[in-house]
């Protein structure tokens, strides 16, 4: 079977084999942005290549439902709270919105709790954020201050004091690398690539806005005329499973299983203030926002 997938590395290093060993299938995985496999898969759409688009934000496949197969994965039933948000996707992970923080490297500033925090002008040139015309991960950092304030409006006031202190990434990657390695001292990331830096035994530490972050679930589902469908639904079948949410925990992402712990390494998810994040909102106006941030990097870089 082939997979076409954005997850990182990690879990497709940790998982696929498993899921070969278990039901002795062979998978291809094609591994690119979630634009690019959409742009693929739209092309194939006569002619399917791919059986299963794996860990993509869902809005990709609600907003192109002729491209996907509706199917409920087992375990569909054991779900937690907040997770399932389609018939046409099953989640895969939840990801969550953070803060890495090297309190060394404050020069004695107090350690940003908020994302208002984060607009003092007493943290220019401190934070590391990826481009949100070229990450997607900062893209829904931004999407999540303009949801946090009451308003756009509200948010974008936030958000301009924010992007005043970045310095700008190209690559999301590089944004918890930078304040690991003491280059700068706040980051905005995912919560798992900031956990790998905390494990690894690095300066630094996971902080979570008070006024609330994202907690979204990525997606995975069946390709429409998969050549190898069965196959397709075994593989979501068993990333839903229990077994495979338990590496998925192991990698620092929150598992969407009800009966599957978080990395206790992590805030245990309760206990994480949601902005509940509302992902339609957010890719339906994704080129106007994009356009509005750009306009604004030009005002106050």
């Amino acid at each position: 079977m082939t997979v076409y997938t954005a997850v990182p590395q990690n879990f497709i290093d940790a998982l696929v084999p498993m899921f070969e060993e278990k039901t002795g299938t062979s998978v291809e995985i094609i591994k690119a942005g979630s634009g690019e496999l959409l742009n693929r898969l739209t092309a194939e759409a006569d002619s399917p290549m791919a059986d299963v688009l794996w860990s993509v934000d869902g809005t990709v496949i609600d907003f192109n439902p002729d491209l996907f197969e509706a199917y409920e994965a087992a375990g569909s039933d054991m779900l937690a709270d907040g997770m399932k948000q389609s018939d046409m996707w099953t989640p895969f992970t939840a990801v969550v919105m953070v803060l890495i923080v090297n309190e060394g490297e404050l020069d004695g500033l107090p350690k940003p709790d908020s994302w208002a925090g984060l607009a003092d002008p007493q943290y220019d040139n401190k934070i590391s954020s990826a481009r949100a015309e070229a990450s997607g991960s900062a893209y829904i950092q931004l999407a999540t201050v303009l949801q946090a304030f009451g308003g756009e409006e509200a948010g974008w006031d936030v958000y301009k004091g924010l992007l005043s202190n970045f310095v700008l990434s190209d690559s999301s990657g590089a944004v918890p690398r930078f304040v690991n390695d003491g280059e700068l001292a706040v980051g905005v990331t995912l919560e798992d690539a900031a956990l790998r830096y905390v494990e690894g035994g690095g300066p630094v530490e996971i902080v979570y806005p008070s006024e609330g972050t994202a907690i979204a679930p990525d997606a995975m589902a069946l390709v429409a005329g998969a050549p190898n469908g069965d196959n397709g639904k075994a593989f979501l079948d068993f990333m839903l499973s229990a077994d495979a949410q338990a590496v998925v925990a192991e990698q620092g992402r929150r598992p969407v299983r009800s009966d599957v712990g978080s990395n206790p390494a992590l805030l245990p998810l309760d206990q994480v203030n949601s902005v509940g994040y509302d992902a339609a909102w957010a890719a339906e106006n994704r080129a106007r926002l994009v356009d509005q941030w750009k306009d604004m990097v030009l005002d106050v870089q």
